[in-house]
């Protein structure tokens, strides 16, 4: 791909989108039922959809079955109400009708069945419900209606009222603007330590401090943009631009975070100074899947769940993320070995006790940090009561600058860290690579 190409599907994944006001296309749709969108209501809330250009096609060796027909309760869209932010359905293209199991539909549910001819042009359907009862209610589209397809155009608005303001987001999520705002002054104060701590001991100070320094630099910034986005998609339902600055701080953040993962792991600049071929290899391979998985998940942020494919990327991206989180793991594991195989061999046990215990340490804090991030904050965001959802996201922050705190306190600058001096008696070290090759220049 030329620089060009990349610049322009970077443009076209950057482009606005409608926040939480939902825009759904879907077109020569097999899908007997999907989950379009969840939100979390809060007494008084207001769903409002409005879909258009509806067209039913229908095989044609059944038009004569069909002809006489009306779709009046086999093409409905379900607004299903549950106490918990997860859904019950993602998506099914089995025989079995959705909305006429009696185990699917409970009694607060509510079913807007399409009454259209079904041999007939393209149709339009509105519908306004104001919520009595709070919860987190998911919107399916079931068609139970054998061997047909659907095309529609949908937009979707939902928002809770306080007063005279409507507040676009969930329940759950309103109060994220506020907390991301706070975690941007958290991380731009260990920022302030950071620096303190790479003045106080400018001798000692190393190119991997430097690089770990830029990495909190855009985690503020991309607190800073997403706290202006949800704000922004709080009040009006809409980004206004500040999804764009997210995802760019995001992108760099994430893209910066795994490769000073991966050089700490392999001790470049403070334990040795060059990267073998192995250590390049993982490092390219883990940054060339972590900026697909990074350019893909905005794809998918700015397409609506109900599209055709989506649950599929989204589980793919997620398993590649987890591999490529498992691939930053393995440079820490070869240096662990590599200090044991060298204590025993050449007799510097209390040297090498002090440097296994720092690899150790930041092995585990890795392997808590992916864990925590990528598994359990999943798990929170489903099970947790529809109007506390917003700790998942605060907890993954919050884990997220422990995560920062730990790795700092781990490789700070200071006279008798272990790791900063590259003394001639460790260059030894470098026979426990294979095929060494000259050190990378970081600063061009």
């Amino acid at each position: 791909m030329t620089f060009n190409q990349a610049l322009l599907l970077l443009l076209w994944v950057l482009q606005p989108c409608n926040g939480l006001i939902i825009d759904l296309k879907t077109s020569d749709d097999g899908r007997s039922v999907f989950h379009i969108t969840s939100f979390g209501y809060e007494s008084g809330g207001v769903f409002d959809l409005r879909l258009k250009d509806f067209v039913l096609m229908v095989p044609s060796s059944q038009k004569t079955e069909y002809g006489k027909q009306t779709t009046d309760g086999n093409l409905v869209f379900v607004l299903q109400s549950t106490k918990s932010g997860g859904a019950r359905l993602e998506e099914g293209t089995t025989n079995n009708c959705f909305h006429k199991n009696e185990r699917n539909i409970g009694k607060d549910d509510t079913i807007m069945s399409l009454a259209y001819d079904v041999i007939a042009d393209k149709k339009d359907f509105n519908k306004t419900i104001q919520i009595t009862k709070p919860g987190s209610y998911h919107l399916y589209f079931s068609n139970c209606l054998p061997g047909t397809r659907i095309a529609f155009d949908l937009e979707l608005s939902q928002y809770n009222v306080y007063g005279a303001d409507r507040i676009y987001l969930p329940a759950g999520k309103a109060v994220l603007p506020n907390m991301y705002g706070l975690l941007f002054l958290a991380f731009v104060g260990c920022l302030g330590f950071w620096i303190y701590f790479l003045v106080a001991n400018k001798k000692h100070v190393t190119t991997i401090h430097l690089l770990m320094g830029l990495v909190v630099i855009f985690k503020a910034l991309t607190l800073f943009s997403e706290a202006f986005e949800y704000h922004s998609l709080k009040t009006t339902g809409r980004p206004h631009g500040w999804n764009i600055a997210f995802y760019i701080f995001s992108f760099l953040k994430g893209m910066l975070l795994f490769t000073v993962i991966v050089l700490i792991g392999t001790g470049w600049s403070y334990l040795k100074p060059y990267l073998t071929e192995q250590d390049k290899q993982i490092m390219l391979v883990v940054i060339v899947v972590q900026a697909m998985v990074n350019v893909a998940m905005v794809m998918l942020d700015e397409t609506a769940p109900g599209a055709i494919g989506w649950l599929t990327w989204r589980d793919l991206l997620h398993l590649l993320d987890m591999l490529c989180c498992c691939a930053i793991v393995l440079p820490i594991v070869w240096s662990i070995r590599s200090l044991s195989a060298s204590a025993e061999r050449d007799g510097k046990a209390a040297r090498d006790a002090d440097r296994l215990k720092q690899f150790r340490n930041f092995y585990g804090v890795v392997v808590g940090y992916i864990y925590i991030t990528r598994v359990v904050v999943f798990l929170l965001d489903a099970m947790l009561p529809f109007e506390y959802t917003w700790l998942a996201n605060v907890f993954s922050e919050c884990t997220s600058l422990l995560f920062f705190i730990g790795t700092g306190w781990l490789f700070r600058p200071r006279g008798r860290n272990p790791f900063l001096k590259l003394s001639q008696e460790d260059d030894d070290a470098s026979e426990l690579d294979a095929d060494p090759v000259p050190m990378v220049d970081m600063k061009a």
